[in-house]
């Protein structure tokens, strides 16, 4: 699923981007799998886009990023962490880990 086709959910009220973690420079590689930084960008984004205008926000547990692998991607577990602060600002759950 892209990005483009992520579910959304509302953003509580009182939400402001002054709660939101700030977006960081996530650390990038070329040799090992990434994630597609215009992907990952576009997603955070949304949610600020979202919180700032009052419109749904993409549920973040459910976005996929297309990996990379030879050209340069974000280094996932950076990815990962972030994601999961913003999903507790705006009152989303943590994307589950694993199995």
């Amino acid at each position: 699923m892209s990005t483009d086709e992520t579910p959304t959910v509302p953003v509580p009220d009182g939400v402001g981007e002054t709660d939101l973690p700030e977006p960081e420079e996530f650390p990038t590689t070329r040799v090992r799998r990434g994630y597609d930084p215009e992907q990952v960008d576009e997603l955070i984004d949304g949610v600020f886009e979202a919180v700032r205008t009052g419109q749904p926000a993409p549920e973040i547990a459910q976005a996929t990023f297309a990996g990379t692998r030879l050209s340069k991607g974000y280094e996932e577990a950076p990815v990962d962490a972030y994601l999961d602060e913003l999903s507790e600002a705006v009152g989303q759950e943590p994307t589950p880990e694993p199995e």
